[in-house]
C-alpha cells in the first residue's frame, strides 16, 4: 500500500529516490553539493545505525567545505580538523535547541555542534532519567555516544570526534558529570550546568551519588582519577537562585514514598538536594580533594534557565583551548 507521500509523488521521483546507491560515500559529493545533501549546515535528524531508537541532530559549518575538498585527494596531507562540541539534552529531550542555540558560535569558529536525542519511557511511563545514569538495562548511553562519535566521524572525517568538548545542562549536565569518569579520554574540555544531582569522585557512595559499586554498571571499566585529572577545561555553571520547584520537591516526596517501603529507605535519604548552587559547589570541594580545579561560575538573578546560562557557556567556549589553540 503507497504512503500519502507516495501518491503526490511522481514514478520518476519515487525511481529516482530508491535507486540511490547505499554505498554511496559522502566524501565523494563535490563540496559544492554537501548543503544541498544535507551534509552542510543544519542536517535534518539522524537516526542511530547502532540503535535506531536514538537519534542525533548535527550542524556543520561553511569551513568543512574547505576540509572536505583536501581529503577528497588522498595525496594531500590530513588539514586540521573542525573541534566538535557535543551538548546533551536535559530531560525536556530538546535536542534540537541543544543544536541551534550553538549555531552562531559555530559558525564564527568553525565548530560542529552534535546533540543527541535520547528516548524517554522504555520501561514505564516515569523513565525520564535512563540516559542520565548511563547504563542500564534498557539504555546504554554511554556506549551509544561513542557509536555516534565513530558514525559522525565516519561520515565527515574533517571533523574532530576524539576527543571532544561535552557540554550539558540540567539532565544533560548529569550526563557529563558521570561520562567524564567513565571516559576522560574522550573528552578536552567539560561545561556541567545546573546538575539536579551530582555524582562525586567518593568511592566510599554507591553509583551514581558516588563511584563505589561502578564496576557492577560498567563491568571490567574503572575510573582512572589521573586521566580525570588531565581533562584540560572543566565549568561548572548555574544559576544563583536555580532551586526545585515546589512541583519537582512534592513529586519526589511522592515517588520516595512510594518506594521507601520495598527499598529500606527513609523518605529523607532518599530526597536529596533541592538547590543546585549547592550541588554543583559539593562537586567543586569533591574534586579538589582528588587534585582537580574546576571553574565554578553562578549566574546571578538566574533560575533554571538554560537560555539565561546561554551567554555564559558561550562566552566559556569561546576562551577554550580546544578552539582557541585552532584558530
Amino acid at each position: 500500500m503507497m504512503t500519502s507521500h507516495e501518491k503526490h509523488t511522481s514514478p520518476q521521483e519515487r525511481a529516482d529516490i530508491s535507486e540511490t546507491p547505499p554505498t554511496i560515500n559522502p566524501i565523494d559529493l563535490p563540496s559544492k553539493l554537501l548543503r544541498a545533501a544535507y551534509f552542510v549546515g543544519k542536517v535534518p535528524l539522524k537516526s542511530l545505525r547502532s540503535d535506531p531508537r536514538i537519534s542525533y541532530a548535527i550542524d556543520v559549518p561553511e569551513q568543512y567545505c574547505a576540509i572536505h575538498d583536501i581529503l577528497q585527494n588522498p595525496e594531500n596531507d590530513i588539514p586540521p580538523r573542525l573541534p566538535l562540541v557535543v551538548n546533551i539534552h536535559s530531560t525536556r529531550r530538546d535536542a534540537i535547541t541543544c543544536r541551534d542555540s550553538l549555531i552562531n558560535f559555530a559558525d564564527k569558529h568553525g565548530v560542529a555542534i552534535l546533540a543527541p536525542l535520547f528516548p524517554a519511557g522504555l520501561d514505564s511511563l516515569f523513565d525520564l532519567d535512563r540516559s542520565k545514569l548511563l547504563r542500564t538495562d534498557f539504555l546504554q548511553a554511554d556506549l551509544r555516544l561513542l557509536d555516534m562519535l565513530n558514525e559522525v566521524g565516519h561520515i565527515w572525517p574533517g571533523i574532530n570526534t576524539d576527543p571532544i568538548i561535552l557540554v550539558g545542562f540540567s539532565g544533560g549536565g548529569q550526563f557529563v558529570n558521570r561520562f567524564m569518569y567513565w571516559n576522560p579520554e574522550r573528552v578536552s574540555a567539560v561545561a556541567i550546568a545546573a546538575p539536579g544531582q551530582v555524582t562525586k569522585l567518593n568511592p566510599s557512595e554507591p553509583w551514581p551519588k558516588g563511584t563505589r559499586d561502578g564496576d557492577e554498571v560498567f563491568p571490567g571499566e574503572e575510573v582512572n582519577v589521573d586521566v580525570i585529572q588531565q581533562i584540560g577545561e572543566i565549568l561548572l555553571l548555574v544559576g544563583e537562585e536555580d532551586e526545585m520547584s515546589d512541583g519537582q520537591v512534592e513529586l519526589l516526596q511522592w515517588l520516595a514514598k512510594r518506594k521507601a517501603k520495598w527499598k529500606g529507605e527513609t523518605v529523607e535519604e532518599k530526597l536529596g538536594r533541592t538547590s543546585r548552587v549547592q550541588g554543583v559547589k559539593s562537586l567543586q570541594k569533591d574534586w579538589r580533594k582528588h587534585g582537580m580545579e574546576a571553574r565554578l561560575e553562578i549566574v546571578p538573578a538566574v533560575g533554571h534557565s538554560y537560555q539565561d546560562l546561554l551567554p555564559s557557556l558561550v562566552a566559556w567556549l569561546e576562551e577554550c583551548s580546544a578552539i582557541v589553540d585552532r584558530e
